[in-house]
């Protein structure tokens, strides 16, 4: 199981990495469709889905996933 990071100083490169990562590993697409990965990775950063936005996740999916 996967422990949740405490706050820390989150950059665009370390979302950019796990979702990187986590597309990588997923099979199933609804897993990897934006709203599902917004709330899993709220739950590991321990960060608010807003707070994710305001540090890039939207720019970081669409690199990951959608390949952009």
């Amino acid at each position: 199981m996967v422990r949740p990071q405490k706050k820390t100083k989150l950059h665009f490169k370390h979302l950019l990495l796990k979702l990187h990562q986590k597309t990588q590993q997923t099979t199933v697409p609804e897993k990897i469709d934006f709203y599902p990965l917004l709330e899993e990775m709220s739950v590991y950063y321990n960060l608010t889905p807003e707070e994710l936005l305001l540090r890039g996740f939207r720019r970081a999916y669409r690199q990951a996933v959608e390949g952009l």
